[in-house]
C-alpha cells in the first residue's frame, strides 16, 4: 500500500513537526531532501521474508541467502518506485508554484510535503495524479522488458513482481478517497464545482471513510462467496489496509475540523487589551501607565513606535516594589520577534504571524507572544499563542 503525497499545510495550531527526527536523510532529488523513515525498515523486512520463498521456488540455484539477497533487492526496487512517485509529485509541484520541502520513504509507501499550499483546485488535482501516473508508467515499461526477458529467471520473476507492484499501486492510489491521491483529486473537482475547499476536504475525507469499509468488505466477502476462506495472514492485511485507510480519513477530517475553528478566529476575541509603554521606562512608569488605561499587558515601544518587548508580569511580581522606580522594564521584559498583528487580523493570517513570532514557521505550540496594534501603529493588545491554541482545539471531536 501506498501513502499519497502530504497536504502542503500552512502553520496550523498544535505542536511542530518532527522534522528528519523521523529517519535518516538518503539525499536529495533536485534540491528536495529525501528522507528515509525508521518504519521503511519494518516493511523492507517483510517483503523480504515474504518474497525469499517465492525466489528460492523459482531459482533453486540460488540458495537461501542468495534468495533473500534477491529479495532485499525487490524491497529496494520497490522504495525506488516510491521515490520516483513522490519525485513525480514534487517536480509538478514545484512546476505550478508549490515549492517541495521534502520527500520521506515510510512503512506505507511515502508522502511529500511542500511550503504552501494550492492555490486552485487545476493544480492540486494536477500534483496529484502524476504520483500514480508514473506508477503506471513504471508498470508499462515493466511489462515490456517482462515481455523481452526469459520466463522463469530471476530477473523474469523481479520484472513480473515490480510491474504487478506498480500497477496496484498506481489503481489503488486513484480510489476516490482521502487520504489517497485519488481522494485529493476528489476533494479537487469538489472545490471546483463548490467553491469551498473546506467542504471539499469532508467530503473527500468521508468518502475515504466508505473506501475502508468497502476494503474489508470487498477483501473478505470475494474469497467467501467463491466458497473458500481467506487465511489469517490475508484477514490481518486486509484489516491493516482498511485500518490504515480509516485512520488516515479520520486525520483529515479532524485536521479539516480544526482549520474549520482556525479560519473563525479574530484578534479582537483573543487578545488582551494593553498599553504601549517608552522602551527605557522603568517599572514603575510602567505600572502607571497600565493602570491609568485600564490594560492588562505592557509593551515597551522603542522611540521609532516598534513594538519590542512585552513587560513579564511573574517577573515584575518578583521585583521588590520600592525598587520600581529605578528598575528598568527592559529587565523584566520578553523580546518580541516578527511583526505586530494589525487589530483586524483573523485565521490563518493570525496563526502565520504568531509561528513567526515564535520563530517557527510551521506551527503555533502555545509560547508564543505577538503585539497588537491599530491603523495608527499604536499597541492596543497583546495576543499569546496558548489562548489561540485552546480557541483553535475548544470542541474537537473526532
Amino acid at each position: 500500500m501506498h501513502a499519497p503525497a502530504a497536504r502542503p499545510e500552512p502553520p496550523a495550531a498544535g505542536p511542530p513537526p518532527r522534522g528528519d527526527r523521523e529517519g535518516w536523510r538518503v539525499g536529495s532529488v533536485a534540491g528536495v531532501p529525501v528522507v528515509l523513515a525508521r518504519s521503511w525498515v519494518v516493511i523492507a523486512v517483510v517483503v523480504t521474508l515474504l518474497f525469499a520463498p517465492t525466489v528460492a521456488r523459482t531459482a533453486p540455484g540460488l540458495g537461501g541467502t542468495g534468495a533473500v539477497v534477491v529479495a532485499l533487492a525487490y524491497a529496494l526496487v520497490l522504495a525506488l518506485s516510491v521515490l520516483v512517485h513522490e519525485v513525480a509529485h514534487a517536480l509538478t509541484a514545484r512546476a505550478v508554484g508549490l515549492p517541495p520541502t521534502r520527500i520521506v520513504l515510510t512503512l506505507w509507501g511515502g508522502h511529500t510535503t511542500f511550503a504552501s499550499e494550492a492555490s486552485t483546485p487545476g493544480r492540486s488535482f494536477v500534483v496529484s495524479a502524476v504520483g500514480p501516473a508514473s506508477n503506471a508508467l513504471l508498470a508499462g515499461v515493466g511489462a515490456l522488458l517482462v515481455l523481452a526477458t526469459e520466463d522463469g529467471g530471476v530477473a523474469w520473476l523481479l520484472l513480473s513482481a515490480l510491474t504487478l507492484a506498480n500497477l496496484f499501486v498506481a489503481v489503488f492510489n486513484v480510489l476516490p478517497g482521502l487520504p489517497l491521491d485519488g481522494g485529493r483529486m476528489l476533494e479537487a473537482v469538489v472545490w471546483a464545482v463548490t467553491g469551498d475547499r473546506l467542504r471539499s476536504t469532508v467530503v473527500a475525507a468521508w468518502a475515504g471513510r466508505v473506501l475502508a469499509v468497502l476494503a474489508v468488505v470487498v477483501l473478505l466477502g470475494v474469497p467467501l462467496l467463491r466458497g473458500g476462506r481467506p487465511s489469517l495472514l490475508f484477514v490481518a492485511w486486509a484489516v491493516l489496509v482498511a485500518g490504515t485507510l480509516w485512520t488516515g480519513a479520520t486525520a483529515v477530517l479532524r485536521d479539516a475540523r480544526l482549520r474549520g475553528r482556525v479560519a473563525a478566529l479574530r484578534v479582537d476575541a483573543l487578545a488582551v487589551r494593553a498599553v504601549g509603554v517608552p522602551a527605557d521606562a522603568a517599572v514603575a512608569q510602567v505600572a502607571r501607565t497600565a493602570d491609568a488605561a485600564g490594560a492588562v499587558e505592557a509593551v515597551l515601544v522603542a522611540p521609532d513606535g516598534r513594538p519590542v518587548a512585552v513587560v513579564d508580569r511573574d517577573a515584575v511580581g518578583r521585583v521588590p516594589r520600592e525598587r520600581w522606580p529605578w528598575v528598568p522594564a527592559s529587565s523584566v521584559a520578553r523580546p518580541l520577534r516578527g511583526a505586530p498583528l494589525p487589530q483586524g487580523a483573523a485565521g490563518q493570517q493570525l496563526v502565520h504571524a504568531l509561528a513567526a513570532a515564535g520563530g517557527n514557521p510551521e506551527a503555533v505550540t502555545g509560547a508564543e507572544v505577538a503585539a497588537v496594534v491599530d491603523g495608527a501603529g499604536r499597541v492596543v493588545g497583546v495576543l499569546r499563542g496558548a489562548d489561540v491554541v485552546a480557541a483553535a482545539r475548544a470542541g474537537g471531536r473526532s
